[in-house]
Parts: C-alpha cells; structure tokens; sequence
C-alpha cells in the first residue's frame, strides 16, 4: 500500500510541476534559513553549560547608579572573606593581568591577549584540557606561566614547549603548562594563566572577576543580599553607592550587558528576533503549500471521485495526500541542508561566529522532527479538504468548491501579506534607529581619530612623557596627540568623592577620566568656558605637593557644572573641587575649563556627569589618542608602530580607529537590523511565490471569462487589473492588520533606548506600497499572458 502512495505521488509530481517546484522552492529556502538561525540559537544557549556544576555557579556583579556603569569586577580578598558563609562552596577570582602584556623571544615580541591570574581552585569551575605540563604548579609558582595551545603554536610552533622562556621587559617567565584552546562558546577568555596576583588591601580597589558555587537548594537572592550588605560596609565609605547581583553562569553571554566581560557578549534580544523571525519564514512556506494544495484541489477532484467510486477510503485518501506532503517537505529539507552547507562560511560571518551543522547531534534531531512535522501539519488540512468530495458531485461535473476553502487560502495569504509589511516596516525602522544612534552627537569627534591601547599608565600618565609624544607629533599627518586613561567606547574606570568650594556640591561621587594636555583639541572635545589642559601651564598637571596632598587641573562637563549649582559654566572656572582622602591623600584640583558633555560607551546608556583630570589615574593602562589626516592612516600607523617600539619597547602595538570602535559597541544592534532585513527580503519572496502560485492557478481558472471579456472589447490592462483586483483587496486587509500590529511592537523595542526615533508614516506608506506594488506587478504578469491569448484558442471547443 505505501509503495502504492509512494509512486501514486511521484507521478502526481510530474503530472504538477508547477505545484511541485513552487512547494519545494518555499520550503527548502524557509527550511534552511530556519536551520541557520537554529545552529545560531543552539550555540548561543550552550555557552557555559560544559562547566562543572555550572547551574550552581554565579558571578558576583556591581552596579554603580551614580557613575551609571556596572560589572563584574570586585575586590578578590574582600569576597574571599565570604567563604566562611553556610551557603558558598567555593569561590574562584580571575584577575586579569595589567594589559601590553608582550612577551619576547629570540628578540620577537609577541602580545597576548589575556593574561589572568587565578586561584588554584579554577578547574573546578572552567574546564580545562591540560595538553601539557602542570596547572597545579604553575598556579603556586611565581614567575611561571601556563599557554593556551594556539599561542604556544604561534610563538614555538610547537606544544611541547615545558621549560622554556619568555621574557616581559625586566621579568623572565617560565612555560610550566600549555592548556587546549577554551571553546568558542564559553564567556571565558584567556591565553595564558599565572599564579594569583599578592593581597591588595585597598578594598575599593576592584579588579577581579568573582565566582561562587553555592550549595544545592540555597535561595540566592537571600545569598545577594546579604553579600551586598557585607560587602558595602566594608568596602565603601558609602554603604549605598553600589548594587549586587549574582548573575548565573549560563545566562552571562545573553545578558550580561557590561563592559568589562572577556569577550564580546551576545544579545537575548537578538536571539529571540532571529527565532521568531525563522519560526516565520517556515510558516510562510508552510501557508504557501496549503494554499497551492487548496488551489489546485480542482484539478485533482476527478482522481478523488474515481477513487471514491472504485471503493477507496477516506482514511486512505488521507494517507496518499499527507504521503504526498511528507515526501514534498523531505525533498525540500534535503535542498535545505545542501543550501545550508553552502551559505553557513557566509552566515558565520554575519553573526560572528564559527558554526556547523552536526547532524547526528540534538540539533540533528530537532530538524527532523520539524520537517516531519511541517509535513503533516501543512498537509493535513489540504488532506482533510479533498478526502471530503463526494464521488458522486465531482463525477456528475459538479466541481464547486466550499466556502471554507476560499475563506482559508484567502485568510492564509492576508497572513502572509501581513507579516511581509511588518518586516519590511521593522526592517525600515531597525536601521533608522541604529543610523540614528551612530549619528547622535557623543561630546567628542569619532572621525580622523587613531586610538593606541594597551600602554602602562605608568609610561603615559604617571608620568608626562613629552619625548614620547613629540615624536608622535612630528609625524606628517598627525595634527595633536594626547593621552587619557578611559576608553570613550567603553566604560568609566573609576570614580572619586568630590566636594566643590560653592558649598552646594558635597562628597557626591563621580567617574573620572585621566587625561594628558590638549585632550580637548586632539579628542575634538568642545569648549564652552575656560580652556584645554597644556603644557605651557605647568601646575596643570599632576604634582604631589606633600605626602597628604596633591594638587591638577580639572575640565567638567556641562551638566556636572549645572548638578554643582553653578549658574553659569563660567562661574565654575578658577572654583576649587577636593576629594575625599584615599590612604590619607587630598587631590585639591582647580577648574580650568568645561566642555560639552561626553558621552562613554553607548549612548543607550544614561550618561553621568564626569570630570577630567590632569596627569591623574587610578587605572593601570592607558591610551595615546592620534589626531590625524586619514589620507594618510597607513604610513602613520606604520611610524607609530616603530616610535613604540623604540619608546616603549611595544612591539604589536594595538591601533584602532575610534570610529570603528564606536561602530562596535552597536555590533548587536546590527546584526538584529541585518537579520531583520535580510528575513524580510525572504518574507517577501515567500509571498511572492505563494501569490504566484495561487495567481496562476486563479488566471487558469478564469481563462474563458477572460476570453469573453477581450471578445467583448476589454483592454489588456482592464484584464489585468480585474483578476489583479481580488489579491490587492487581500493586501489592503493585511495593511489594516499589520500597522497596529506592527506599530506596537516596534515602539516596544524603540522603548529599550534612551535616545530613540519617532516612527514615520512614510515607513509604514513604503512598506505599504511596496507589497501591494509586488502582488500587483506578480499577478499582473499572469493577468498579461493569459490576456494576451487569442479567444479563439481558449473558446474554440464551447
């Protein structure tokens, strides 16, 4: 009997080609968009997950209101007091080390990424394949490192590399293990480990990542409480400057949205656009197959009548359709598995990330049972329909259809022509707001700008290094160069308690940016009272006066000046601005200026109040800002690569273009905009091959009419627009759906930003027109052909 289906549908396929073709076009491209965005989904849920014990581990963030950042970052001796609590099993710290770590050998410098130092208990929370070597020691030995495979490779060109020697300026390291490359997905981020940095007993001193396993059935939230209040009253002079969460381990890469992580993280936000959007295009494809069966059922009632009439069941009649619908959905889902092979090299690029399709895997299964499902649920409906005809009626010539039947293939493609305008306006929306975000005036100017990072503090502000910066300056092309301690597509470093001589202003905290002279011109920060920071000013920069009192010039910002109660920006220069003392030492700075607010990070975030300091830095690295003529990027990057090697001896300095690292931060926001548009384009394919296939098979049905209409004199548009007609009437139904529909969800996601455009009518008018424009030119082109036969051909036999 089933081979019987089997050979009763491949010859309906031949007989249908049309229907077939059209069938397996729609669901092969819906099927393999929806694998892609499932090998995406499946990767960005798995991260963390191989770690031990990882639904007991959590990392223990702050958030800081008044500076408007937040992270992971805590003081490590400071948490590991709290291992004597009931609730906590362990704790892990993970300190990254200073950054420019270069190491050198044979007189080849080579910059690691990441270098941590970490507790000896790190096994038992991150996995950890040992290739060679022993973690154990190297994690209790000072001056001994462990490698990560890869690194190994690029500076041995082997991993049996135990014993041998790196060199990082005065200090020599020795490899005592080379671990396997951690996987793609994991938040962890190192190449090379080192034992735990020494007690650091400045508790607001916060630079390591705390882990803690708790202990089964313990109420977190409780645990964070209690951590937050212990913690606060030790480390803050202010016991509610900050918040603390514990954030699951296996939820950090969704929605973590710090700027302090590892690596870059994902976006859940994203992730649940991508999956919706792919749940869709397998829908569409699946409505177009409903239709298309629905529509052609005409055609095939006579071979239901006859099996009726030769003593067929209605079960069977079932079976041979949804027999039809399986081996229709197998044939697509095996073009969709070849597409998919073939797009995934330009897919991994779109989301950043190095996938591929395992089919003998969890993934593998699930794309069967949805193609299975696809199958039966696409063909039961067509099956159910024309298993219903009676043998007598389609017999006697009797081919009216139900009412049902029409109301369902005319429901379906409002449906489709529904969800193609709400894409399209998403899509429209989507990129004007994230145009609009790299637009939005940030304080300071993104363009011709060249950031060096990862220089010690020590080599650029610690000390004022004019030697080094003059050489920077005698480069043709470079205009000004200065120094700063923050990076502005980043976040805040860190923060002191100020108190401002107008007696308005007291012990309030506030981030802080070290910077260098001339910021203000080289960063094209704008002034609107006082003036830049300089060299021919001496006092401006950092001086210790005595050993309880230092003294540096200030730049604030606008709304710093209005939060401090000065009327007017002018009346803030010349004031004077104390801290609170920091191991006994007053930092006594003078206004000299104020500039436009600046804008750190992404401009999504709310934007504290900041003030600059001269020659000042609590943070251990730097960063050498380049104003420059960008016709001539490359040979200037060229020079400032030799410059700091010979200064500073940095021999793979890290380059960017601010403009570029600006872009960065709204990668997420891209992507969602990208995949929006790029699943529209597909949406609107899909309804254009559904409208296609029901146009078609509405034109055949109509012929004579038509034949009539153009023997009665009717013009070849007038044909065309009547049969035209009926579809666009569709498409008006589904504009009426799709803009509230639309307009509500679009505004929710809009409501995410703080700075957000207004949505226009013209967006919702284009997306409009545009399907409607699509439907009519896709109709119209049946319309013509079938217009353009003669009468006679189509009559001759009536």
């Amino acid at each position: 009997m089933f081979k019987n289906y089997i050979m009763t549908a491949m010859r309906s396929f031949k007989q249908q080609k049309q229907h077939f073709l059209l069938n397996v076009l729609g669901l092969s491209i819906g099927l393999a968009a929806a694998i892609l965005v499932a090998m995406f989904a499946f990767n960005e849920a798995s991260y963390d997950k191989q770690q031990p014990n990882a639904e007991r581990v959590y990392r223990v963030n702050q958030y800081f209101a008044s500076l408007g950042v937040g992270g992971p970052m805590t003081n490590k001796d400071l948490m590991n007091t709290f291992k004597d609590m009931a609730e906590i099993e362990d704790i892990l710290s993970l300190e990254p080390s200073p950054p420019g770590a270069e190491f050198v050998r044979d007189d080849v410098g080579y910059k690691l990424e990441s270098i941590a130092s970490a507790s000896t208990n790190i096994a038992d929370f991150v996995n950890i394949d040992l290739v060679a070597g022993d973690l154990a020691k190297v994690l209790t030995t000072p001056n001994m490192l462990a490698l990560s495979e890869q690194y190994a490779i690029r500076i041995f060109g082997r991993t049996d590399i135990v014993g041998e020697t790196l060199i990082q300026g005065s200090k020599r390291w020795q490899v005592g293990a080379v671990f396997a490359d951690l996987p793609e997905n994991t938040h962890f981020f190192f190449q090379g480990l080192i034992k735990e940095l020494p007690a650091n007993t400045e508790y607001q001193n916060m630079n390591s990542a705390s882990y803690i396993r708790v202990k089964p059935g313990t109420d977190v939230k409780k645990l964070a409480e209690t951590i937050e209040q212990r913690y606060m009253k030790i480390a803050y002079e202010n016991p509610n400057l900050a918040k603390m969460t514990l954030h699951p381990l296996t939820s950090i890469h969704l929605t973590s949205n710090s700027n302090y992580e590892m690596k870059k993280n994902g976006s859940l936000s994203t992730l649940r656009i991508c999956i919706g959007l792919s749940i869709l295009l397998v829908l569409l494809a699946a409505f177009n197959f409903i239709n298309m069966s629905i529509a052609q059922s005409a055609k095939r009632a006579k071979e239901v009548g006859v099996r009726k009439a030769l003593g067929a069941s209605k079960l069977q009649i079932i079976s041979q359709f949804l027999t039809e619908s399986l081996l229709i959905t197998i044939i697509a889902a095996l073009i969709a598995c070849m597409l998919v092979e073939l797009l995934t090299p330009a897919f991994n690029q779109l989301v950043d990330r190095q996938l591929s399709l395992n089919y003998n895997s969890l993934l593998g299964v699930a794309i069967a049972v949805v193609v299975i499902s696809v199958g039966l649920l696409a063909g039961i409906y067509p099956a159910m329909f024309m298993s219903a005809f009676s043998a007598k009626r389609v017999l006697s010539g009797d081919m009216q259809r139900g009412r049902t039947a029409i109301a369902v293939r005319k429901g379906l493609l409002v449906v489709q022509s529904a969800l193609s305008v709400g894409l399209i306006i998403g899509a429209l929306l989507l990129q004007q707001q994230l145009a609009y975000l790299q637009s939005l005036p940030v304080g300071y100017t993104k363009e011709s700008k060249l950031v060096i990072s990862d220089i010690s503090a020590e080599d650029i502000l610690h000390n004022n290094n004019t030697a080094l910066l003059n050489r920077i300056n005698g480069i043709d092309g470079v205009n000004k160069v200065s120094v700063m301690d923050v990076d502005v597509t980043g976040s805040y470093k860190s923060s002191l308690t100020f108190t401002a001589d107008n007696g308005q202003f007291t012990k309030q905290s506030l981030p802080i940016i070290g910077a260098g002279n001339d910021i203000a011109q080289t960063l094209g920060l704008t002034l609107v009272a006082g003036r830049d920071f300089s060299e021919k000013m001496a006092a401006d920069w950092f001086s210790e006066v005595s050993d309880t009192k230092a003294t540096a010039s200030a730049i604030l910002t606008e709304s710093l000046v209005k939060q401090a109660g000065y009327a007017t920006p002018s009346d803030a220069i010349g004031s004077t601005w104390r801290t609170s003392p920091g191991n006994g030492k007053y930092l006594i700075l003078t206004v000299v200026g104020v500039v436009k607010n600046i804008k750190v990070g992404s401009v999504k975030d709310a934007q504290p109040s900041t003030i600059l300091i001269c020659g000042y830095t609590n943070s251990w690295d730097g960063r050498v800002i380049v104003d420059m003529d960008a016709a001539k990027i490359l040979p200037i990057k060229a020079q400032l690569a030799s410059i700091l090697e010979e200064n500073l001896a940095i021999h793979d300095p890290q380059i960017d273009m601010l403009s570029e690292n600006y872009r960065a931060l709204y990668r997420n926001d891209e992507r969602a905009t990208e995949f929006v548009t790029l699943f529209s384009g597909l949406a609107v394919f899909l309804a254009c091959v559904g409208t296609f296939g029901l146009a078609s098979f509405s034109v055949l049905r109509r012929q004579k009419e038509v034949a009539v209409r153009k023997v009665l004199g009717a013009s070849r548009i007038s044909i065309m627009n009547l049969i035209a007609k009926e579809f666009l009437i569709l498409v008006a139904a589904s504009i009426a759906i799709a803009f509230p529909l639309t307009y509500w969800l679009v505004g929710d996601w809009l409501a995410n930003f703080n700075e957000r455009i207004d949505q226009a009518l013209w967006v919702y008018l284009v997306a409009a027109l545009s399907v409607a424009a699509i439907t009519w030119l896709t109709v119209a082109s049946l319309a013509f052909k079938a217009a353009s036969t003669r009468p006679s051909l189509t009559l001759r036999y009536e």
